[in-house]
C-alpha cells in the first residue's frame, strides 16, 4: 500500500509544482544529488497540514523554505519575483497542499468521495522538520531547484 502511495505521491508532487507554480522538483535520495544541484540549509520553512477522509485517513505534510514559497508564490500570482508577502507564502502552501492531497488521492481511488480538511500552514525552523514518523508514515524528500522540500503522509491506524 504505501509503495503505490508513494509512486503516486512522487509523480503527483511533480505535477502541481511544474503546472501550477512552474517549479520543478526530483526525489532526493540521500546518498545522490540529482541535476538540480545540492541541497542547500534553511533554517526557516513553511509547514502546510491537511487532513483528508475516504478509505484511508489521516495527514498530509507539506514543507517548503520560505524563500522557495514565496517565490512560488510569486510564480503563481504573477508577480515581480519574490515579491510575495508572508501571508500570500502561507496563502500559497496551503493551496499546494489541498492541490496535492486531492489530486493524490483521487487519483488512488476514483470511486471513494474524500473529504479534506481546511489546510493550516505556521512557520517552523529547520530543526523541527523530522523525518521518522514510524510504519504509517511515508516521508518523501524533494529537491526543488536547490531547495530542500519534505513530503509526509502520515497514515491514522485502522483499528
Amino acid at each position: 500500500m504505501m509503495d503505490e502511495i508513494e509512486k503516486k505521491a512522487i509523480s503527483v508532487t511533480g505535477q502541481v509544482f511544474e503546472t501550477m507554480f512552474f517549479t520543478p522538483v526530483a526525489v532526493q535520495e540521500k546518498e545522490n544529488e540529482d541535476f538540480y544541484g545540492p541541497i542547500k540549509t534553511y533554517s526557516a520553512f513553511l509547514r502546510g497540514e491537511i487532513g483528508f477522509d475516504g478509505t484511508r485517513s489521516g495527514t498530509l505534510i507539506l514543507s517548503v523554505p520560505v524563500d522557495l514559497a514565496k517565490t512560488m508564490a510569486s510564480n503563481f500570482m504573477g508577480l515581480e519575483e519574490e515579491s510575495a508577502s508572508d501571508s500570500q507564502a502561507i496563502d500559497m502552501v496551503n493551496e499546494l497542499c489541498n492541490m496535492i492531497c486531492g489530486n493524490l488521492f483521487s487519483q488512488l481511488d476514483k470511486k471513494t468521495v474524500w473529504h479534506l480538511t481546511v489546510p493550516q500552514t505556521r512557520e517552523i525552523s529547520g530543526q523541527a522538520m523530522g523525518t521518522d514518523g514510524g510504519d504509517r508514515t511515508l516521508t518523501v524528500h524533494f529537491n526543488a531547484e536547490g531547495y530542500p522540500v519534505q513530503l509526509q503522509i502520515q497514515l491514522a491506524s485502522t483499528s
